[in-house]
């Protein structure tokens, strides 16, 4: 029955009793409370959304039953979610719970990535991804990753997810979107109830847009951020609705480019929202949230935000307790309600549906729990398709249950970057050093993937700077799970370096190198590879400026073997606040191998970022090299000096054939650039001690202590650190380095 018809049956069993007999001094019916059925109508507004979760607690309170629930972006998933019968305390208790960090700005995704991906990804700054295929040059439909949260938004609906018809939920729903094809506004009544409630949320530009039906939808505050009227068409003979307000801006906050493209959406969304509350009757009930300074994008401020909703709800007691109801009607309207627990199931297959590029059963290897024979749960589900997603390949992972429940089909549809298969990545870096050097690069990186069924890949990079490279490479995985591969490698490499004596620059080489590599190699996991190769090329050395009795290279041929060892459990690449890194590499240069050169050189760095309470962070580093046999070329040399290597000597101070180092980092945690992503600004004090052997200059080695103080963090073009170094003996560098790192010349330049 219809919370529509409740009224009129109420009605016409007053007026019908007395003439059929119905009542009699001896049997009473039960008294019937006849109330107005209820629309309430939640706003869009972002993290300030989480306002109607305090809303719903003082609904419950005072006994004020729901028959049909509207809502507009966050609205859309506070409602849908009480939609299906979830009470306020729990609804709150799952909203408080949400790691925003991760489901938002996609902290910890790092932690999942195949280790290949890791070390692809290692010094890129830039998160943009730009994508090439038949239509031409793509990009993401939004900046921000949307897996978490619609893996979020399924767990959180499972039991009514496949509802198709809206009006079958617990308590009848709608969600609004906005059709960015025919600009208009579209209510949301049946289909998949989680993709319904995302397509909602998706601010333009920010989130991708959902493609349901022919149409692009993004989110509906654009068109109607309060639906009062479609509340009132879907039941409302009173509506209660909800909107958040922020104080009024200023002209000096809207003077950038940037503030006045924001505001410009403000706008828009304010004049719809303004229409629907002058809508608004006598008896309808209107609740207005003042926010104070929490923004839409505030989403670590979540429990003020329910704390401000309840409050708001609290003072307009007196107007809502018109349509309170009995305590027995009220328990038997939550009882209707109820979500029944779903029985235990049981995996019988599972089936990867949707690739086109990518091998379905490469995506099959990932699963670890969604096994045939595995009791399911949301849980393992939500970390199998975390898995496939974090392997780079897909824009979404979504996935489906069907069967009964003893014999349960997983369908998983993992859907293929659309702006691929041909991907771009732009980089500039620049680091600054006293004395006026100034280091600067230019950096093109380009991806063709799944070039046959193993998931062949191929590289090319072009960087012009102080370190010009050109790079192409082949990434043949050997199996199906791709933990065996084959790599060849040709690069091309030009770089100018400065040579000093005993702290004073007295020359500038000019190197070069060419080679062609093979490597064979082997993935353990997400943290570690290995990989020994095969390398011959030449290298030359030629002094630019400066003392020509310095030693020159002609061009020379050099055959070598390479093994190389990574390790890394970092959550970020720059300014880790917690995991290790471990890099390494053994060379053996032999003329029986057709070369000129006969050495061996071996080199290594583990680094370890602890994190500590209040955001804060140590990070402790130990590194060392040494020339085993033979004799070093120039151009093979190891070096330490700069910004990153060590604060207050400059890039190549320190040359030689066998150094150590080891330093502690300690961070503080400043300022939130952007909370979510991790953007931080902090402020550091590094101790550093090294000494370089049988030095380039030929002077003794001496063991050098440096202390620098700093202020860095991450910022949406990488990150930035200003650094005033001291070393021992009155030395003292200001030095800055913004986007991707300039390289220094050791393994140091793979820890940021």
């Amino acid at each position: 029955m219809t919370s529509r018809r409740r009224p009129l049956l109420a009605a016409a069993l007053a007026l019908l009793g007395p003439l059929c007999g119905i009542a009699s001094a001896q049997q009473a019916p039960a008294p019937t409370t006849s109330r107005p059925s209820i629309a309430l109508v939640l706003a869009g507004g972002g993290a300030k959304g989480a306002a109607h979760v305090g809303v719903l607690r003082v609904l419950d309170e005072l006994r004020i039953p729901v028959d049909c629930v509207v809502g507009t972006s966050m609205g859309a998933l506070v409602g849908g979610t009480f939609a299906t019968g979830m009470r306020p305390e729990e609804i709150e208790r799952e909203v408080l719970a949400i790691d925003w960090e991760r489901t938002i700005g996609g902290q910890g995704r790092r932690d999942r990535m195949p280790i290949k991906r890791k070390l692809a990804t290692m010094t890129y700054t830039i998160p943009l991804e730009v994508g090439m295929n038949r239509d031409g040059l793509r990009m993401p439909g939004g900046l921000i990753v949307t897996q978490e949260i619609e893996q979020f938004i399924r767990t959180l609906v499972a039991p009514f997810r496949y509802t198709r018809d809206f009006d079958d939920l617990p308590i009848p729903f709608r969600a609004v979107a906005t059709d960015m094809v025919a600009g208009e506004a579209v209510v949301l009544d049946n289909g998949d109830l989680s993709e319904g409630m995302r397509a909602s949320m998706a601010l333009p530009g920010i989130f991708s847009p959902v493609a349901h039906e022919g149409k692009v939808l993004s989110d509906g505050g654009m068109m109607a951020n309060l639906p009062v009227d479609i509340g009132r068409q879907l039941c409302g003979e009173v509506v209660i609705a909800v909107w958040m307000s922020s104080p009024p801006l200023e002209a000096r906050d809207v003077t950038s480019a940037l503030s006045l493209v924001g505001r410009s959406i403000d706008v828009m969304i304010g004049a719809n929202e303004r229409a629907a509350i002058a809508s608004l009757t006598p008896r309808d009930v209107g609740i207005d949230v003042p926010m104070g300074d929490i923004g839409t994008g505030d989403f670590q401020r979540i429990p003020e935000a329910v704390e401000l909703g309840r409050r708001a709800a609290d003072n307009m007691r007196d107007e809502l307790s018109r349509y309170a109801v009995p305590d027995a009607e009220y328990a038997a309207w939550r009882d209707s309600l109820r979500r029944d627990q779903a029985p235990e199931s049981r995996l019988a297959e599972v089936r990867i549906v949707g690739t086109d590029r990518v091998n379905p059963e490469y995506v099959r290897a990932q699963l670890k729990d969604s096994v045939p024979g595995a009791v399911l749960t949301p849980e393992a589900i939500t970390a199998d398709t975390e898995r496939v997603y974090a392997l780079g390949d897909f824009q979404g992972v979504d996935y489906q249950l069907t069967g009964p429940a003893d014999a349960r089909v997983l369908e998983i549809s993992p859907a293929e970057k659309e702006w691929g298969p041909n991907f771009f990545r732009f980089d500039i870096g620049l680091a600054t050093y006293e004395g006026g050097d100034m280091f600067a690069i230019l950096r093109l990186d380009h991806d063709r993937t799944w070039m046959n069924s193993r998931g062949a890949q191929w590289h090319n990079a072009l960087q012009l700077g102080r370190q010009s490279l050109l790079i192409s490479d082949f990434y043949q995985p050997l199996d199906l799970r791709q933990r065996f591969f084959v790599q060849p490698i040709l690069s091309s490499q030009e770089k100018i370096e400065d040579i000093y004596l005993d702290r004073d620059r007295v020359a500038r080489y000019e190197l070069r190198e060419r080679y062609g590599q093979v490597d064979v190699g082997v993935n353990f996991g997400t943290t570690t590879q290995l990989r020994l190769g095969m390398r011959n090329g030449w290298h030359s050395a030629e002094v630019d400026t400066g003392v020509p009795a310095l030693p020159e290279l002609d061009r020379t041929t050099d055959t070598s073997y390479q093994l190389r060892a990574f390790f890394d459990t970092r959550n970020s690449v720059a300014l880790p606040t917690h995991g290790a890194v471990l890099t390494s590499r053994y060379v053996d240069s032999d003329d029986a191998l057709g070369g000129e050169f006969d050495y061996s050189l071996i080199e290594g760095l583990y680094a370890q970022a602890f994190g500590v309470r209040g955001g804060n962070s140590l990070t402790i580093s130990v590194g060392a090299a040494d020339t085993l046999t033979g004799d070093l070329p120039v151009t093979e040399l190891f070096t330490l000096g700069g910004i990153r290597t060590f604060p207050g000597l400059r890039p190549g101070e320190l040359r030689g054939s066998s150094y150590w180092s080891m330093g502690a980092r300690y961070a503080w945690r400043l300022l939130d650039i952007s909370p979510l992503s991790g953007q931080a600004l902090y402020a550091g004090v590094r101790a550093q001690v090294a000494e370089m052997r049988k030095r380039f200059d030929g002077l003794e080695p001496e063991v050098l202590y440096g202390l620098s103080g700093s202020i860095g963090g991450r910022t949406p073009i990488g990150p930035f650190l200003f650094s005033l170094g001291y070393v021992d003996g009155g030395e003292w560098q200001v030095q800055f380095m913004i986007g991707r790192p300039v390289a220094e010349g050791s393994l140091f330049d793979e820890f940021q």
